[in-house]
Order: structure tokens, then sequence, then C-alpha cells
């Protein structure tokens, strides 16, 4: 590793984010500065089996004094979070980990989230890298933060999102709209292109 990387890592930050409202306590959220490494190089990510990538409900862009990453979710954002959580209990295993970008949208998206799927608890990391992340970002932050989880659910921005799941599923091309919900099945644990399978995709207009 060089010293580049070890300094990057020794001045992420710490904080602790407010307590989900069904938890006994504060969850903590890294917020970091990684920058991920050449896609070009597989990752392997033994433990982790599903990918699941969620991208925000729709926000409200209402308050032109709001900077992007302070916009909270509309109304249609708040009861769009709610219906796809529902989905997510029916069709997929509940995760051990969430990764979140720190805009507000997303955070919010997660709250209504959990609020309504069954047996979701998840540690939750809030992560300055997921705000609009690319695809290097992406790589990055799933090997640095997945540790032992089996399931990771992801909520983060466009285009990030699709380019991701295009990228890991070659058979994946589709629009991807507010509180859409993409789970993949990767292949031995490997982020790398082509390693996935789709297994659901899903999003608000298929269950009105």
């Amino acid at each position: 590793m060089s010293t580049h990387d070890i300094h990057q890592r020794l001045s992420s930050t710490f904080s602790i984010s407010p307590a989900h409202p069904s938890s006994s306590g504060p969850k903590i959220s890294i917020i970091s500065r990684f920058k991920s490494t050449n896609p070009a190089n597989p990752v392997i990510l033994r433990h982790m089996k599903r990918l699941t990538l969620l991208r925000h409900a729709k926000s409200s862009w209402d308050s032109p004094e709001l900077t992007d990453i302070q916009r909270p979710l509309n109304p249609r954002g708040r009861r769009d979070a709610p219906l796809m959580a529902s989905v997510c209990a029916e069709r997929l295993p509940p995760p051990q980990l969430m990764l979140l970008s720190p805009a507000l949208r997303t955070r919010e998206t997660a709250d209504y989230l959990l609020e309504n799927w069954k047996d979701a608890s998840p540690r939750r990391l809030i992560l300055d890298d997921l705000y609009l992340a690319d695809l290097h970002d992406w790589r990055g932050i799933l090997m640095e933060r997945s540790g032992d989880a089996d399931h990771i659910t992801a909520c983060g921005h466009q285009p990030g999102i699709s380019r991701l799941a295009e990228w890991l599923c070659g058979d994946f091309h589709a629009e991807v709209p507010t509180a859409a919900v993409i789970s993949l099945l990767l292949t031995e644990g490997r982020i790398e292109a082509g390693a996935a399978e789709l297994d659901f995709f899903g999003c608000p207009r298929d269950y009105r």
C-alpha cells in the first residue's frame, strides 16, 4: 500500500448519526475519502453474495436556497420509498449493511425503507464518496466497506447506479427511475465486469 493510500485512510472522518427509530442506540457513520483503484483489476469480496442498488426516491426542488445535497424528499418520494420497502421485504433477504450517500434525499429514503422493510436492521454507513459516485468510486467503496456482509444495500444517485449495474451485469440495460431497486447476485463475490446476475429489478410504477 502506498503512503498516499495510508494517508487517505487515516484522514477519514468518523461521526455518529442519529439512531434509527427502531434501534436502541446510535449508528456509526463513516465519511470516507478513499478513492478506488483501476477497474481493470478484479476485486473479490468472499463474503458478499448479493448487492442491491437503490436510487433515492423523488426529491423536492421547492426551496432554491438549499444546496443539492440538502434537498429532502417530496410527497411522491415519501410514498414511493415505503412502497418499494414492502416490495423488497417480499422479494429479497434483509441486508446486513447499508451504504448511503450523505445527501438528505438518500438518508430519508433509507429511513422510510428501513421503517417498512420487515426484519431489516442493517448497519448504516454514510460515505461522502457515494455522493454522485462514478464507477471507480463504487468499486473502491465496495472493496473497502463490505466487511463480512453477504448482502449489501447501497442507496445513491444516477448515473452511477445504472453504470455500476450495467458494468457488473452485461444483461442489464434499463431506465432507472427514482426509488428503483436493482438486486444482483455476485459470482464468488467478484466485483468485475460481467460478474453478476440480475435477480430483481423493480420501480414504483410497477406496484402502484
